[in-house]
């Protein structure tokens, strides 16, 4: 039986609180990113209406979530994402925000922010056109684009920006004191991501190929910082870092093999076709609820079958 206390905040069996949703809003993408994981979910063109994802996110509402984080594929190649954002806004008081490659914020920024948007998260893997191009695998460098999106965020005050930066072995790894830099000049957090993966897949060629620990690079980090805070979310360190291009805010999420990590997440998903699904590295957790979508009470029993099945991955 779930706990509940204020708010009819629910709990897992693990009595970790579900106070977010991450919302895949579509499973397709302009960029072919090496290393996407498309939120564990497969390239498909289902998804949900706005109508749907009103209903799951005032049912979330009522269970105290007022957290709610929009990602892809690419959210903003849906042609109703303002909508669903005006949508959103109305049961949600707390925090909107939003994952996205940029190319298509310089035409939608201003009216993100108007729909109810608070911020978004921007993918820039590399700062050199020749990696950028080799890890988005596309016939044409958006790189230029994307900074044109940075700027764009920044003029409708869609922060704080937070850059995210997968390091991966031979590729970037060599970029991070340059991203730093950007990052102090564009007044942006930098967020840098270990390349991760589920146990089956932790011995492919893929994840040795790529996989970089992060805790070199974190204690090198550390050393120079004058502070440090705690993202409540996966009990993240981010460090303050003076540069001679101004402060600079970096933070570190290291999920692989990190019991911390998934003690401290509050987070549920929901995918693009209409499942809840409760971890990004499972396979076999998925909540249909799409068959249900527009009776509350229905959405409501699922919800909490799918928070009281979330069990920690790394245990």
């Amino acid at each position: 039986m779930l706990n509940t206390v204020h708010s009819d905040l629910l709990y897992d069996n693990f009595g970790r609180p579900v106070n977010s949703l991450r919302i895949q809003l579509n499973a397709i993408c302009n960029f072919h990113c090496i290393f996407c994981h498309m939120e564990g979910t497969e390239r498909s063109m289902q998804y949900m209406t706005p109508e749907e994802i009103e209903n799951v996110v005032e049912v979330a509402a009522r269970h105290g979530v007022n957290k709610i984080k929009f990602t892809g594929g690419e959210p903003l190649l849906r042609e109703d994402i303002l909508e669903i954002v005006r949508r959103t806004r109305k049961h949600i008081t707390g925090n909107i925000s939003l994952t996205t490659n940029g190319v298509e914020l310089p035409k939608l920024a201003e009216g993100l922010k108007e729909a109810g948007l608070d911020r978004v998260n921007i993918s820039l893997h590399a700062i050199d056109e020749y990696n950028f191009h080799f890890i988005t695998d596309t016939k044409k460098n958006f790189l230029p684009v994307v900074k044109e999106g940075i700027e764009a965020a920044k003029e409708s005050d869609l922060g704080p920006i937070k850059i995210n930066f997968v390091l991966m072995k031979n590729i970037n790894e060599n970029q991070v004191d340059g991203m730093i830099k950007f990052c102090a000049e564009n007044n942006c957090i930098l967020q840098l991501i270990e390349f991760e993966a589920n146990v089956e897949k932790e011995h492919s060629e893929e994840y040795i190929k790529y996989h970089v620990p992060l805790e070199p690079v974190e204690n090198r980090i550390k050393q120079k910082a004058e502070s440090v805070e705690h993202n409540p979310l996966h009990n993240r360190e981010r460090y303050t870092v003076n540069t001679e291009y101004g402060k600079v805010k970096i933070e570190f999420v290291k999920p692989m093999r990190n019991v911390d990590f998934c003690k401290h997440c509050t987070r549920l998903r929901v995918t693009a076709d209409g499942k809840f699904k409760t971890c990004l590295l499972r396979e076999n957790d998925y909540f249909e609820i799409k068959d249900v979508l527009g009776d509350n009470e229905e959405i409501d029993k699922m919800y909490r079958e799918a928070v009281r099945a979330r069990v920690p991955y790394w245990r």
